[in-house]
């Protein structure tokens, strides 16, 4: 089941409640998880980049990423984080 994005609560499994996450291989991987924070849903583990304007949650990133699943802007303030709205969707592949 999908949960609308508010930038508050998880997308996978609707629960609010995060902490800060550390993941090496998407701070290489991403460019704007490497400039940026990352959080994790204690509910199910879905990890979110933080928005640099509210910290609420911007989207929700994992390997599999596609340029077409992100954000234009954060769902809870409007905010625009240039550095995923330029992502080409190619990073990734070359790790």
């Amino acid at each position: 089941m999908s949960h609308q994005e508010d930038g508050v609560h998880c997308i996978a499994c609707g629960k609010d409640q995060f902490s800060l996450a550390h993941d090496e291989w998407m701070r290489r991987a991403f460019p704007f998880v490497e400039q940026g924070q990352l959080k994790m849903c204690a509910g199910c583990g879905a990890k979110y980049l933080v928005c640099d304007g509210c910290g609420g949650l911007y989207c929700r990133i994992h390997p599999a990423l596609e340029s077409w699943e992100l954000s234009d802007k954060c769902p809870k303030c409007g905010y625009v984080n240039e550095a995923v709205k330029v992502w080409d969707g190619t990073s990734a592949r070359h790790f």
